[in-house]
Order: structure tokens, then sequence, then C-alpha cells
């Protein structure tokens, strides 16, 4: 039986360490597979519970990385406890000598991990000496990088929000921002937001692929989330390309940059993209840009740029509605 507790022990262990590593240090890799997994089921229950009480969802990325640290700690804390319930004297009172009961030995591993131990009891020679250290250094590892992993988490979210500020002081849609950006003459004003946008794009793309955990985090201000401002982004690089002429659009490599940091982080979303919903977002048309007296080209070649991106558009709204969100300049936003 002690040598099945030693088993149990380090497939324990070694699922707590791989997804823990997995998480935190594998940049391409994404979160672990049960970190993953926790945090999908955890999302869909706050979802299925917003219906109700809508403030729920604010709580998701933190009640997230909460659990998912405490998983991390009760994988290596139970692991350990079970590697040295391998021996019936693998850990020794201090004061008789005599070997511990499980509470204790839960207690002793505990104590190991969080600190150096209490003295109160003590491993036997040996072997046991070398897995208490080594149990004392994976808990110092596992605290020491989990706080490093919360702050850069934290750190992603403040950048993606402040991204969302920017692109939504132009304008709460793409055809607002389209026609805000106008100077009389052209589009050209816009060439440094859209500098700035594909560089920050670039940035965020890279950040959610090393922390997937930054989807669940959920804001009541729906100018801070990330989907929709993707959306209306997209929106408005798709009228300032295909729906303005030549002669006044936008520096079209800039657009380009913009359009391709948006791809990027689609591909990053933790989801079923190739089931994008069968219904297509709003119509983009330019006749609210004809209305406010804009160049435009004609209706039916920007018609046929949009339809070839259909697709696109389909897994940019599979996103928007991931996030419990409605696409950006409908009624009844979120």
């Amino acid at each position: 039986m002690e040598i099945f507790y030693l088993f149990i022990g380090i497939f324990l262990l070694a699922a707590g360490i791989l997804d823990f590593l997995w998480t935190t240090l594998w940049v391409d890799g994404g979160a672990g597979p049960l970190t993953n997994r926790l945090a999908a089921i955890t999302w869909k229950s706050l979802k299925r519970m917003s219906k109700k009480v809508p403030k729920l969802l604010s709580f998701s990325g933190p009640l997230i990385i909460t659990l998912t640290i405490n998983l991390w700690i009760l994988l290596i804390w139970m692991g350990w406890t079970f590697i040295f319930a391998g021996s019936g004297t693998s850990i020794l009172d201090s004061t008789d000598n005599h070997p511990v009961s499980w509470v204790e030995r839960i207690y002793y591993t505990g104590y190991s991990i969080i600190t150096l131990g209490n003295g109160e009891y003590s491993p036997k020679e040996g072997g046991w000496q070398i897995a208490s250290i080594l149990a004392s250094g994976t808990g110092m590892l596992l605290i020491t990088m989990s706080v490093t992993y919360i702050l850069s988490v934290i750190n992603s979210v403040t950048q993606q929000r402040s991204f969302a500020d920017s692109v939504t002081a132009m304008g709460k849609s793409g055809v607002e921002m389209v026609k805000n950006s106008w100077n009389g003459k052209n589009f050209r004003n816009v060439d440094l937001l859209l500098n700035t946008f594909a560089a920050q794009l670039s940035s965020i793309a890279e950040q959610k692929k090393a922390y997937p955990i930054l989807q669940y985090y959920y804001s009541e201000n729906s100018g801070k989330a990330i989907a929709p401002v993707l959306a209306q982004l997209d929106d408005a690089v798709t009228i300032w390309q295909f729906g303005i002429p030549e002669e006044n659009v936008p520096n079209q490599l800039l657009l380009q940059q913009v359009r391709s940091g948006i791809v990027s982080y689609l591909n990053t979303f933790e989801g079923d993209m190739d089931n994008a919903p069968d219904n297509l977002p709003p119509r983009l048309d330019l006749a609210e840009v004809q209305a406010a007296h804009l160049p435009t080209v004609s209706k039916e070649a920007f018609e046929e740029e949009v339809k070839a991106r259909e697709d696109h558009r389909r897994k940019l709204l599979r996103l928007v509605q991931e996030e419990d969100r409605e696409w950006p300049g409908e009624k009844g936003e979120r």
C-alpha cells in the first residue's frame, strides 16, 4: 500500500508542476491543460449565473486566477503528502521519534511547502531529508512565480483597457471613427494613431498568447472590453481600406498592420473559432459616411469587398459573443 501512495504522490506532484510551469513559463503553450479546463468551466458557470446577476462576470478574472493558484498549491501539497506516505517512518515526531499520523503528515508537508518547517516533526535521515528540501524548494518556486504571474496578468489587463480607451475615444462605432477622423481633405491625420494601434495590438496579441486567462477579465464598461473594441476598429479599417477613394485614405501599410494585429489576436482566442456563428454582424455600409458628405467608392464595390471578408467578421462576432457583448453600435449593448 505504501508504494501505491508513493506513485499517487509522484503523479499528483508531476501534474501540478507540469501545469504550473506550462502556464507560467511556456509563452507559446498558453494555459496548462488543468488550468485551461478549470478556467473554461468557471467562465461558463459565471456566464449562466450572470443572466440573473450581471455583475458576477466582472469577478471572473480574479476568481479564475485565484482558483488556478489554489489548484497548483493543492496538487503539489497533496503530491508531497502522498510521497511522504510512501514510507511509514518518513516523518518522525521530534519529541518521541514515533511515526506521524495522516493529519500530522499533511500538516508537516504544508508547513514545509510554505516555509522550511517548524521543528515539531523531522524527516528520517537520508533520502527523506532530501525530499523535504525539494518540497520546500517547490513551494518557494510556486509562491515566487505565482506572484510574478499575477503581476504580469494585471499589467496586461491594464494595457488592454488602455488600448480600448484609445480606440473608443475616436467614436463608439467603426463608422463614427471614420467620420470623426476626416480633416476636410483626407484621413491622413489618423496615421499616427494607426501606427500606435498597430504597435499596441502586436503587444496585446503576444500577451494574450502568453496569458490566455486575459480573455476572462470582464469589464462592466463595454468601452474597455477588448472584443467589441477590436470589432469596432476592424469596421473602421474596412471602411478606410475599401470604402474610401485611394487618394483620401490613411496610410495603407498602417491599415494593413492594424488588420494583421486584429487577426493575430483572433488566432490566440481560446475557443472554437471554426464554429463561427451562422448570423453575421450588423450590415456594414457607406450610407452614414455618405450622409456626412465624405468621399466614398461605389456601393457595389464596397459590398463586394465586405462580402469577401464574411468569415473574418464571423470570427469577430464569435469573439464578441464569447465575452457576452453586443456588436459595437447595436442597441442594448452591455
